[in-house]
């Protein structure tokens, strides 16, 4: 497929509610077939092949990462998951600790990772998945949902109960103790989809958004984290993959470098004692960590 000339487009605004649910109403037989005409004209892209997890960097473990989401973190878009997020990150993560370590004498930090993702999966089906698959012992969980919550019309306050199952499974399970949530795309600028398809979709992603906003700033040891990618400012077709829409080698190894980078700041802002520390910080609490058993030590959940 190939994507037209690029043209920045304006910023949508964000309607009411009811002003949304009444124009996804009136509007829902040419929705309809914009939305077909958009699937029978994309290129279907397959998951990135390998592992669904493994370490990144060289010497002790001393963080471990669940990456739980959609297609984009399955890595739809590049070949293998060595070019995907999940992998990348890791190796980004373990790069910000072993700066610390190696300045204290420790020697370099490996990071343990494991992803739970699958095309089309919304929030609850990510639930589900997550249920149905073995997770490993982890202290932080990134979280990749929200465009097929979009394409669903989820209400924003779901959404936000399934993210929050999420979390709550992931700190059951597997011992997590702080999560970041990647927020939905601007769907409104993304020339792939055509007016109103794109305006209506847009419009409901920037709720999912608003409501996560406010929902992570009443939270603990939680955050959100904004792509770094904006399209009405950069060309599309230089970051995004054959199908116009998901991110190509670049801009999952931006996405990871920048992700990384919120990690190790997030985590430097935390006064929790004995919390998760980053980079920035002179001292650690990380002991050895075991790949993929055990637990990390790090004191018990607030």
């Amino acid at each position: 497929m190939v994507l037209p000339a690029y043209h920045a487009p304006p910023e949508a605004p964000l309607p009411r509610p009811a002003t949304l649910a009444l124009l996804r109403t009136g509007l829902a037989p040419l929705l309809l077939w914009q939305g077909l005409r958009v699937r029978r004209r994309t290129p279907r892209l397959p998951e990135a092949t390998g592992p669904r997890h493994g370490v990144a960097g060289h010497g002790a473990v001393r963080l471990r990462l669940l990456v739980v989401g959609d297609s984009s973190a399955a890595g739809v878009g590049v070949r293998a998951q060595d070019e995907a997020l999940a992998p990348q990150l890791a190796g980004f993560v373990a790069g910000h600790l072993s700066a610390a370590t190696e300045r204290q004498g420790r020697g370099s930090s490996a990071v343990a990772w494991q992803l739970v993702a699958a095309s089309g999966l919304t929030a609850h089906q990510a639930l589900a998945a997550m249920a149905a698959t073995r997770l490993y012992p982890a202290d932080l969980l990134v979280t990749v949902l929200g465009v097929n919550d979009v394409i669903e019309g989820t209400r924003p306050s779901d959404w936000l109960r399934d993210l929050d199952a999420i979390r709550g499974h992931a700190r059951h399970r597997a011992k997590v103790r702080h999560t970041v949530h990647c927020a939905p795309p601007r769907m409104d600028l993304m020339p792939v989809f055509p007016q109103p398809l794109r305006w209506i979709m847009g419009a409901a992603a920037a709720r999912l958004d608003q409501a996560l906003r406010g929902h992570v700033r009443q939270s603990h040891r939680r955050t959100r984290f904004v792509l770094p990618f904006d399209p009405s400012r950069e060309d599309p077709r230089e970051w995004l993959a054959p199908d116009g829409f998901h991110p190509n080698a670049a801009l999952y190894r931006r996405w990871a470098s920048e992700l990384a980078d919120h990690i190790d700041l997030d985590l430097s802002q935390s006064h929790l004692r004995r919390a998760v520390l980053p980079s920035s910080f002179q001292a650690s609490g990380f002991g050895t960590l075991d790949a993929m058993s055990g637990y990390s030590g790090l004191g018990e959940l607030n």
